[in-house]
């Protein structure tokens, strides 16, 4: 049994990457923000790793309402809690590599039970359900979606792979269509 809901497997020949269920699930999370953050995890040295950090990299790029703030995280998100707990976001998207023993570039939506009972979504000194938990009592309605994505190759000094660059993209163009068909709802 999988750990993960909403497996979006990326391929070049595919005509729909993203299912249904994939896209509701970002959308209901998305619908009741008032602050989002995004925080970007990994390791820019070792290949994949740097997926994360790879689709917020693009996410800066574009021009995304002012109700999301985006974090560069890299592999000590530890570091931000401060700017988090202040930012006060009741919403949070992590985005990171996860190894689900799918092919490269597979992205899934992993519930947080799966990340705390010990599947490793994360190489990362925090657990990173530890941020929610650091969080909760400033902001006790905040929920938190856990991103992952297959990497190829975690090798030091290696760049992102393929296969990844093109779930990073894919996603963090679908990531930004539906952050602004949101905000486009909530200026309504």
């Amino acid at each position: 049994m999988n750990s993960y809901f909403g497996l979006a497997l990326m391929s070049e020949s595919a005509d729909e990457q993203f299912t249904q269920e994939f896209i509701q699930a970002i959308d209901k999370f998305l619908k009741e923000a008032m602050k989002l953050a995004i925080i970007g995890v990994g390791n820019e040295d070792n290949g994949d790793d740097a997926v994360g950090l790879y689709v917020l990299s693009i996410l800066q790029e574009a021009n995304l309402p002012e109700w999301v703030t985006n974090f560069y995280c890299e592999n000590v998100p530890e570091h931000f809690l401060g700017k988090f707990r202040r930012l006060e976001p009741d919403r949070i998207i992590i985005l990171d590599a996860a190894d689900m023993k799918e092919i490269p570039g597979a992205i899934a939506i992993f519930p947080k039970e799966a990340v705390s009972s010990g599947f490793h979504l994360s190489t990362h000194t925090l657990s990173l359900t530890m941020l929610e938990e650091f969080l909760k009592p400033a902001v006790p309605d905040l929920i938190t979606m856990y991103v992952g994505i297959q990497p190829k190759d975690l090798y030091f000094d290696t760049p992102l792979s393929e296969e990844c660059k093109v779930a990073a993209e894919e996603f963090a163009e679908l990531l930004i269509e539906r952050i602004n068909l949101v905000g486009k709802e909530k200026a309504n």
